[in-house]
């Protein structure tokens, strides 16, 4: 074999290698069989037990974020409410009165005046007015300071007494709120487990809610040819194959790289993406294979 053919041999072995090699690319990451996944999947939850006044969702309902899906009996803790709010308005309304307060003071300055008078005539003419009347007058005094103070107290007392109902009242709204059954998040129904008059206890699911406006798309990158700084953050394209040959692309970024090393020397990426609807269905769905560029520059 002379030297040409020896280097014709040379070349067509480290050719595959040479091309496996410029597989890298400085402007993109190429990620195939890549994995949709939902960010928010929930089962929503009774917070209270009770009977279904009504479920207003059905499956494939979209709902949106803090909207009323179902409603559990409500008339006692409505009841509640009202009671507490008499016993918190009946209690203000004594806090408020100071009726006591004021006579209590004015009957001090009287007793106070009365005991200064006798003292002056006495200071005058000596002996005029009894010593026990003195002490009486100056009993008088005291009654009527003290009293001041007691006054007061029972408006304090009052005025607790109208925090702890109104506490009673924010109680009772709470224990309303609990059973309204809402949605955590805009999103689409995908199940309902209970129907109107059903009865649910506590913490057992209603429905099942997804998140659709927004997905996950998980991937895996080799570690020989990037590294996590050069993908953390960046920008990504997810397209996805459609039925009878039809492609589409989505827009989203990478959220998290996993900095644990799996088997391959490869490391996992995830991506969110921004889904969209078309005749008021979505395009982008959970479950289905894509593949994802990310764009590093």
């Amino acid at each position: 074999m002379n030297v040409t053919s020896r280097l014709l041999v040379v070349f067509a072995v480290t050719a595959p290698l040479l091309a496996a090699d410029s597989a890298y690319d400085s402007n993109r990451a190429l990620l195939p069989h890549c994995q949709v996944l939902l960010i928010n999947d929930i089962d929503v939850p009774a917070e209270e037990a009770g009977r279904l006044l009504e479920v207003n969702a059905k499956e494939g309902d979209h709902v949106q974020k803090d909207s009323l899906v179902a409603q559990i009996n409500n008339q006692q803790a409505l009841l509640s409410k009202v009671a507490a709010e008499l016993e918190r308005d009946a209690a203000q309304t004594r806090a408020d009165d100071d009726i006591e307060v004021q006579y209590s003071i004015k009957s001090f300055e009287l007793a106070e005046t009365e005991l200064n008078n006798d003292v002056e005539i006495n200071r005058r003419q000596p002996g005029s007015v009894p010593a026990t009347e003195i002490r009486r007058k100056q009993l008088d005094r005291t009654r009527a300071e003290l009293q001041i103070g007691r006054s007061r107290l029972d408006l304090k007392v009052a005025q607790m007494t109208a925090d702890v109902q109104n506490a009673a009242v924010q109680a009772a709204e709470d224990s309303i709120q609990r059973r309204r059954i809402i949605a955590p998040f805009s999103g689409q129904v995908l199940q309902v487990y209970r129907q109107t008059n059903e009865w649910v206890n506590i913490g057992e699911p209603v429905l099942r809610v997804v998140q659709m406006d927004r997905l996950y798309v998980d991937g895996f990158i080799s570690g020989d040819e990037y590294n996590v700084v050069d993908i953390a953050d960046r920008p990504v394209t997810v397209e996805i194959a459609l039925a009878r040959g039809r492609k589409e692309t989505f827009k989203g970024q990478v959220i998290f790289v996993n900095p644990i090393v799996q088997a391959g020397n490869r490391y996992r990426v995830r991506a969110e993406v921004e889904n969209r609807q078309e005749k008021n269905q979505w395009l982008l769905n959970p479950g289905s294979t894509a593949t994802m560029v990310i764009h590093l520059q």
